[in-house]
């Protein structure tokens, strides 16, 4: 039997159980976890889009209201969205996927972010906080979709099988 010195006992584990130690405390090694897989950034892309379209053309009239942006504005948004969002899904789930429809997706995020800017400064006399708050966060959103995707247009690229 070890020195007690050289036993470590796991409180959550049997009584029984014991970690063996040398000099120092063994640590299991584990890989490194990234923050996304990159091969999902397409598919987050695509489905925030459409998502975001969906629910501001279900809650056009709320939003509205909430974040002090005339109805049609709303709606140009939501539009916008479900386009986008439909674009960025079909690429995501191609089995032939260009470069240039991959910087395109990333050029079309960083347009985004400028329509954002434009939204609250156009109507910066009306707009809520809230709006404020949440296009600002869409627009930080997109330009990270838009620098990923631009880094790692090459990896996204699937050229055809046949």
């Amino acid at each position: 039997m070890m020195p007690r010195e050289q036993r470590l006992y796991l409180p959550n584990a049997p009584v029984h159980a014991f970690i063996l130690m040398t000099n120092h405390i063994h640590t299991a090694s584990t890989p490194k976890m990234r923050f996304i897989n990159k091969s999902t950034i397409l598919h987050l892309d695509g489905t925030a889009g459409l998502t975001a379209g969906i629910l501001l053309l279900l809650l056009k009239d709320w939003l509205s209201h909430l974040y002090g942006l005339p109805i049609a504005t709303i709606q140009f948004l939501a539009a916008a969205n479900v386009c986008y969002g439909v674009y960025a899904l079909s690429l995501a789930f191609s089995c032939v996927r260009k470069r240039f429809f991959i910087l395109l997706l990333a050029m079309a995020n960083v347009l985004w972010m400028l329509v954002c800017v434009m939204v609250i400064w156009h109507y910066f006399q009306t707009i809520s906080l809230i709006g404020v708050v949440f296009l600002g966060l869409e627009g930080i959103f997109v330009m990270t979709l838009a620098y990923c995707e631009w880094k790692y247009s090459n990896e996204f690229t699937v050229k055809s099988k046949i």
